[in-house]
């Protein structure tokens, strides 16, 4: 899947947002969702509180504390597409049908 930083260079280019998405480098997912759940980021921080309290139970527990900044967010933050982004920025009907769509998922029609 193309990254974020070549969509974001084509449009910079003068790539109309229409032909991206006709060629969708992010195989039509406008947004990637988080790369780890909220247990494992608990997890990593404290596998790494272990291995602090093992080296020395008294120090500094800064394996934790680099663990926690390396992990940080990644329970919660996702990737948007550039195209969707603008879109999504400079057309609140873009935001609202999104929002509408979350508040009835699972309702039947």
């Amino acid at each position: 899947m193309t990254n974020y930083q070549d969509v974001k260079d084509a449009m910079a280019a003068g790539t109309p947002p229409e032909l991206i998405c006709a060629t969708c480098p992010w195989d039509r997912l406008c947004i990637q969702p988080p790369t780890m759940t909220t247990a494992q980021v608990q997890q990593k921080i404290e596998e790494a509180k272990r291995e602090d309290a093992a080296k020395d139970p008294r120090g500094m527990p800064a394996g934790m504390l680099v663990t926690a900044l390396a992990y940080a967010g990644k329970d919660s933050t996702g990737q948007m597409c550039p195209v969707f982004s603008m879109r999504l920025r400079s057309d609140r009907r873009v935001a609202d049908a999104v929002r509408e769509t979350m508040r009835t998922f699972g309702e039947p029609s």
